[in-house]
């Protein structure tokens, strides 16, 4: 037996001594939650140690930033003294600085995406955890957002991407975390049904019509049959479970709670090889 579903069998076990007994025999549905809520707590354990790791590499970050810094004014004033330098190495001194200097601006570059990547990470966790309604820009969520999923490599390397954030998109009043979460729940559905697909676009927009801020989100990927299109909101229904990769099934129906105060609306259209889902937010006037 594999090392994660070891630990997934003995989560679940720990979850059921903890329930009370059921007046009915555990459902399909409810196995499916409990291997769900295990992997949840399992992540929610890892983010938060992650979050106080996070916290802790801002110091050491900027030690190696100044040491940089000093490293590259060295580098300078060694340019100023080989351009005044007469002898016959000179191409191959002058050779070795350049590829110390490029070295080091590309240090540099990747020091200063780690800042900005953990910069990201802390605001998105102090954002997510406000209890009161701000006004909120959706192209910068989004954005945010797909910056995050750089860290994956599927996504980085493996996924074509267009995407258009349509400018002045008006902002919206509400709770941060309901935008980000359902974001990446279509983010996250689309990115899973493009996983053995021979091409991989994912398509992102935003727009303003009928009075509405809309977000739409393509992908590429295996499309969903007609004859289960209908269910897709349902609580406990999903297409992609496995033993091994087990689904609640509570993304897109979690989506739609989370939008509702916002009198938002979700519909998708799929077709194999080409799914769209469309997220209309009103402009209440």
């Amino acid at each position: 037996m594999a090392k994660s579903s070891r630990i997934r069998s003995r989560d679940e076990a720990i979850l059921r001594q903890t329930v009370p007994p059921a007046a009915t025999p555990e459902t399909e549905e409810m196995a499916r939650c409990l291997a769900e809520l295990a992997r949840y707590y399992r992540h929610s354990a890892v983010g938060r140690r992650c979050s106080g790791i996070i916290h802790n590499m801002n110091t050491p970050l900027q030690v190696i930033s100044f040491h940089l810094e000093l490293l590259e004014q060295k580098s300078r004033e060694e340019a100023n003294l080989l351009a005044g330098f007469n002898d016959p190495s000179f191409p191959e001194l002058a050779a070795l600085h350049e590829y110390r200097r490029q070295k080091l601006e590309k240090l540099h570059h990747e020091v200063d995406n780690l800042r900005k990547m953990i910069h990201r990470i802390t605001l998105q966790g102090v954002h997510e955890g406000q209890e009161e309604y701000c006004y909120l820009d959706l192209n910068q969520i989004f954005q945010d957002e797909l910056e995050l999923y750089l860290a994956t490599p599927f996504f980085k390397h493996r996924v074509e991407k267009e995407f258009t954030f349509t400018p002045g998109l008006p902002p919206i009043h509400g709770h941060y975390v309901d935008f980000s979460q359902s974001f990446r729940h279509l983010v996250d559905n689309a990115l899973e049904a493009m996983a053995e697909s021979p091409r991989r676009l994912l398509t992102i927009t935003t727009l303003v019509q009928n009075n509405c801020r809309v977000l739409r989100v393509g992908d590429t990927g295996v499309g969903i049959p007609p004859s289960v299109q209908s269910q897709l909101f349902q609580p406990f229904f999903t297409t992609k479970g496995t033993q091994e990769k087990p689904r609640a099934g509570l993304g897109l129906y979690m989506t739609r709670r989370m939008l509702a105060p916002y009198k938002g609306q979700v519909t998708i259209e799929s077709q194999p090889g080409q799914t769209w889902v469309t997220i209309c937010l009103p402009m209440v006037r």
